[in-house]
């Protein structure tokens, strides 16, 4: 195996907590070096909660495979220097500081390109920099309510946010590859520059699915459909319960709307319900005509599912070519050895030096001249010395001053 596509490019990490912690890790998962700043004695925000201070957390473990830690003290003039240093040697810079910070430091995209003109320096912030909110705080759940995915998610009278960290995770995402692509465009080209994206703007171009049925009705608000489709009124197309109706035993079923299929005799044959069949029953004979009927639809799916758990449900109707999804949970998903295979690997289990074995997922695509190696998550200030000493040339006794001052 080939070492990963991004060997050879070095990262400077100021990122914190998940979006662009998200970013970086990718980042070094496909082979970068990345240096990861942290302050002295406390990281990153994300490393440590009140209620286990000095452990790392599981988030941090996490978002934080295969980096090198340093410790920078930003505000200390010794520390700043150390930083400008770093961006001399460095291909890429990350940032997801609150809005304004990096101007503080004196660490912006004119002053970072002054130090190394081919720097490709990106940033990652709730708003986009142009735009009249750009000072404003932003997390996960503001970029979701303001980006329209809450306005489509939940029930009809009810907007519900996403359960998972969506404007993070992937916002970070779109940054690295965003990245990647500007490092092609460097080796093409000799030449450095500014990536800019806003969790807003990602979660904006991620609901464009919404604008269909927008200007289908007439430009009016879309609708909530909870489970069911939001293209259009049809039936099944919802979330159904299973034995034995605990808090996550649902299956998902979806039949398509589109005239000539045969997913819903499918069903029909597979809940011994041939009565239901689209010649046979009028109130069965379209996808809509079963959304007006709804309730004889799903009872009769309902019926059907109290004899099956969501695991074999999903099994047998999938098989018969019918859209089902069993409702699985990080429990479902970390205890299946199905994840953990080596042609699968999306699920590892590593060894943190405070929390023993802990089994959380990996990288999900696939290389096949690249196997992604998984490192735990660098221990606050490991790299410390292997980077000011050996890449920066620091000695000992420097680097004991510096650390004296507080700098490191």
């Amino acid at each position: 195996m080939s070492k990963g596509p991004l060997s050879g490019y070095r990262v400077l990490d100021m990122t914190q907590f998940e979006s662009g912690t998200v970013c970086t890790e990718i980042l070094a998962w496909l082979g970068a070096e990345v240096l990861k700043v942290e302050r002295p004695g406390k990281g990153e925000l994300g490393r440590y909660s009140q209620a286990n201070p000095g452990v790392d957390t599981v988030g941090f473990l996490i978002m934080n495979m295969n980096k090198k830690s340093i410790t920078i003290n930003a505000k200390a003039p010794e520390g700043l220097e150390i930083l400008k240093k770093l961006v001399k040697e460095s291909d890429v810079i990350v940032e997801n500081m609150g809005p304004g910070s990096m101007d503080k430091l004196g660490l912006t995209y004119e002053a970072c390109k002054a130090i190394n003109p081919k720097i490709i320096y990106a940033s990652l912030k709730g708003f986009d920099q142009a735009g009249p909110y750009k000072d404003y705080p932003a997390f996960d759940p503001i970029a979701t309510h303001t980006g329209v995915m809450v306005s489509a998610t939940g029930l009809p009278e009810q907007p519900i946010k996403c359960g998972i960290s969506v404007a993070d995770s992937g916002t970070g995402t779109m940054l690295a590859l965003s990245i990647i692509s500007a490092l092609l465009q460097r080796e093409r080209e000799g030449i450095g520059q500014r990536v800019d994206i806003a969790m807003q703007d990602f979660m904006i171009c991620l609901s464009r699915s919404q604008w269909e049925p927008y200007y289908n009705n007439g430009k009016v608000p879309n609708r909530r459909v909870a489970n069911g489709m939001p293209l259009e009124d049809v039936a099944p197309s919802d979330t159904y319960p299973c034995k034995p109706f605990g808090l996550n035993d649902y299956v998902h079923i979806y039949c398509s709307r589109h005239p000539g299929s045969k997913q819903w005799d499918n069903l029909c044959d597979v809940i011994g319900r041939p009565d239901l069949k689209q010649d046979v029953c009028p109130e069965m004979s379209t996808p809509r005509e079963r959304f007006k009927n709804r309730e004889m639809c799903d009872n009769a799916i309902k019926d059907w599912l109290k004899n099956y758990d969501k695991f074999t449900a999903m099994d047998i109707l999938c098989k018969a070519d019918i859209p089902a999804g069993a409702l699985l949970s990080v429990d479902d998903i970390t205890n299946d050895p199905q994840y953990y295979t080596k042609d699968r690997n999306i699920m590892v289990e590593i060894e943190h030096p405070q929390r023993g074995k802990v089994k959380i997922p990996g990288f999900a695509p696939k290389f096949s001249e690249v196997e992604v190696e998984y490192k735990c998550s660098p221990e606050l200030g490991g790299a410390n010395e292997e980077v000011f000493k050996d890449l920066l040339g620091y000695t000992d006794a420097q680097l004991a001053e510096l650390k004296e001052k507080g700098a490191i």
